[in-house]
């Protein structure tokens, strides 16, 4: 016997099936792994990161270097670091430590003694880092904060900035990229509407070029732009001239 209740829904008029929504259905097409030009969508990888994908394409995913999440540790070593792995591989003994410019190893001194066997005189490694400071000061302006004493100006100078850092494979997106963006960076034509256009014919045919009077129209500049709008306007739609043979 069926239930009293599910009789009356089939008898209502309003009871209808479900219905998936259109974002479901929208959801279930395969989207493009990003929305930008062909060439940025190809070298996209799924698998990694949008700041991942930036860095291998040798952008900045963000200008902003205290960005939330933190930032990865370069697993990659220094271009300039080739012998890494062969000084891994050795031991580390004393002949392995920098020497200073007397020959003596940093950390370490040498005493000199006598035919006697009395100490006559101690030498120590001399440090290179106050000459390497100098060196590295000069040319400084002194009313330039210096960013490696502040943390906080440290990251800024660090996005894009550390040329030691290896980026891996050069990208072969880069180029088009960037010739895509120089085409669309140059300037863009503006132009009159037709409305507009009307507009300043019927101002021209009746103040002739007195954008004082019609700046004072109030029929005809219903937009009440001021004499210098007018101006600009006219100027944009090729000049009082060629609006007076259009109309």
């Amino acid at each position: 016997m069926a239930n009293p209740r599910q009789r009356r829904k089939t008898r209502s008029g309003s009871h209808k099936p479900v219905q998936h929504s259109k974002r479901a259905k929208k959801l279930q097409k395969k989207q493009p792994p990003i929305r930008g030009p062909q060439v940025l969508q190809e070298a996209w990888d799924a698998r990694k990161t949008v700041r991942q994908n930036y860095e291998a394409l040798g952008l900045v995913a963000s200008l902003n270097p205290i960005a939330s999440g933190g930032t990865e540790r370069a697993q990659a070593k220094r271009a300039d670091d080739k012998e890494a792995p062969a000084r891994l591989e050795a031991p580390s003994s004393m002949s392995t430590r920098p020497a200073g410019t007397n020959g003596v190893p940093k950390g370490f001194g040498k005493i000199i003694r006598d035919a006697e066997g009395n100490v006559v005189d101690v030498q120590l490694a001399v440090d290179e880092e106050v000459d390497e400071a100098a060196t590295e000061g000069e040319g400084v302006d002194e009313g330039v904060p210096d960013p490696r004493g502040n943390a906080q100006l440290a990251g800024w100078v660090e996005v894009g900035s550390d040329p030691k850092k290896a980026q891996g494979p050069p990208s072969t997106a880069g180029t088009p990229l960037e010739q895509l963006s120089e085409a669309r960076a140059g300037p863009v034509p503006r132009h009159t509407s037709k409305g507009e256009h009307a507009t300043l014919q019927r101002l021209i045919a009746k103040h002739g070029e007195d954008v004082e009077a019609m700046a004072r129209d109030v029929k005809l500049n219903v937009d009440q732009r001021t004499a210098g709008e007018l101006k600009r306007a006219i100027r944009k739609a090729g000049g009082s001239a060629a609006l007076g043979r259009a109309g």
